[in-house]
């Protein structure tokens, strides 16, 4: 199951574009967009809106790599790495200390 979190997949398969330009987060289809073809599927609403240090991590990271290629094998890391933060967090919300 997380090998299909945060998988890079095209919408135009003729358009291969890898840089970044406009990110769009569609929470409905849980598709997050870094150009007009190129996206990263179930990406869970909590995994986009995520932060660390008052920053929205994955946002950050688009922002802050805006018109380079993007490494979408890291990249796809980081969301599954998010993802898998988020179940050990809830983990550790049930534990109770006495």
């Amino acid at each position: 199951m997380l090998d299909s979190i945060g998988e890079p997949l095209y919408k135009d398969i003729k358009n291969k574009n890898l840089k970044i330009e406009k990110s769009f987060y569609n929470a409905e289809s849980k598709e997050l967009f870094v150009n007009d073809s190129l996206y990263f599927c179930n990406v869970s609403k909590e995994v986009w809106e995520y932060k660390i240090g008052g920053y929205q991590v994955l946002d950050k990271y688009l922002k802050s790599h805006k018109s380079e290629e993007i490494d979408f094998e890291y990249f796809m890391r980081v969301i599954q790495t998010l993802h898998k933060s988020l179940e050990i967090e809830s983990k550790i919300a049930e534990i109770k200390l006495y």
